[in-house]
């Protein structure tokens, strides 16, 4: 069984704001193989996780923390990533700041050893940031949808891991399922009236997607 670990950084917050918390988890398997799991807490503010995913050498941690709107997005997004055989306490090898405004981001990287470097991208308004394997960022686009009037909903995405912003397409099927549409891959999802997702699965990919009991 493989696995991978994944952990991103820090946005500030006042507590005054803080609501109800949910606490929950994923596991995404391809066969016998676990090829992520996260963890995350999700407040009407704040998103946080860890997720461990990759297999092999290219097996990775990392953390993230985002601040959220009210329609799911997340203007300020912080990541940090290892290597999965880094110690714990290790510094970062990667840490990532994604601000984004209107149409644009701004993604301030601190990795290199030349300092802090600010790349500048075209994105859409109230794009969902897009994580590699990670099902809780995924969730943010079915509630979304569940929150719409409609049963299809054009959902812009904008890829954390390499810049570039793709537009997809949500549907609601019945009272407990959905799809995202990104591209060629579809994600298939089992969710409850609130757009949480209970489970699920990317056929094309031969991936089966788990939840772990709420906290």
């Amino acid at each position: 069984m493989t696995r991978s670990y994944a952990i991103a950084v820090v946005c500030l917050l006042s507590p005054a704001v803080l609501a109800a918390q949910e606490s929950g988890g994923f596991a995404v398997l391809r066969g016998a193989d676990t090829v992520a799991i996260e963890t995350f807490t999700r407040q009407d503010v704040e998103l946080k996780g860890r997720l461990l995913r990759g297999a092999g050498e290219g097996r990775e941690r990392v953390q993230y923390r985002a601040t959220l709107v009210d329609d799911g997005s997340a203007p300020l997004v912080e990541l940090s990533a290892w290597r999965a055989t880094d110690p714990e306490a290790s510094p970062a090898r990667q840490t990532v700041r994604v601000i984004f405004k209107d149409d644009s981001v701004a993604v301030d990287d601190a990795s290199g050893t030349s300092g802090l470097m600010t790349r500048i991208l075209p994105t859409q308004r109230a794009a969902i940031p897009y994580l590699n394997l990670s099902t809780a960022w995924m969730e943010q686009v079915t509630r979304r949808l569940l929150a719409s009037p409609g049963d299809s909903l054009t959902v812009p995405f904008f890829n954390l891991g390499g810049g570039q912003t793709v537009t997809g397409v949500a549907r609601r099927y019945a009272a407990d399922s959905a799809s995202v549409r990104l591209g060629s891959v579809e994600f298939r999802f089992r969710v409850d009236p609130q757009g949480r997702i209970l489970g699920g699965a990317v056929p094309a990919q031969g991936l089966l997607i788990l939840r772990a009991p709420a906290r």
